[in-house]
């Protein structure tokens, strides 16, 4: 039922916003989420990453939860919301990309949906990719190829 689903990610929203995020309460509110599996899920997650956030274990939940979907549906839900997360918690922003470059399946499907992507979706990963490049060059092996179809 779509209500409680919205019930529950307004209460997880509401508690990273100005409660705190509290651990135990982020854990039980992802668990309730995930038990519906709603298809919006990992876009509901990662639009919820933060800077503020008090505890880096509170956003590593939102984005391991986010993570549980196949790479498909996770790389549709991140290039969905991306251009508003580098805008609006960058360090995030670079961690998910790190890790979705570490992991040679993700990064080849954000390589083929990149190429039909949004140009918001393609010029916030080319900017995020150059960061992560200005700062651990080592990534540039794993940039190159979503760089390149970003700029296509």
């Amino acid at each position: 039922m779509d209500a409680t689903y919205d019930h529950c990610l307004a209460d997880l929203r509401r508690e990273i916003e100005t409660g705190g995020a509290r651990p135990a309460v982020i854990d039980i509110a992802v668990n309730d989420l995930l038990e519906e599996r709603r298809e919006r899920l990992p876009s509901d997650l990662l639009s919820l990453l933060t800077d503020s956030a008090e505890y880096d274990e509170d956003m590593f939940s939102l984005i391991h939860t986010a993570e549980t979907y196949d790479d498909i549906a996770y790389v549709r839900a991140l290039l969905t919301v991306f251009p508003q997360l580098v805008s609006s918690s960058p360090r995030w922003a670079s961690i998910v990309l790190m890790r979705v470059l570490n992991n040679p399946l993700t990064q080849a499907e954000m390589v083929v949906q990149l190429r039909t992507a949004s140009a918001a979706s393609k010029d916030a990963t080319r900017e995020m990719c150059d960061r992560i490049n200005s700062v651990s060059p080592e990534f540039l092996s794993k940039t190159v190829p979503v760089t390149l179809t970003a700029s296509e």
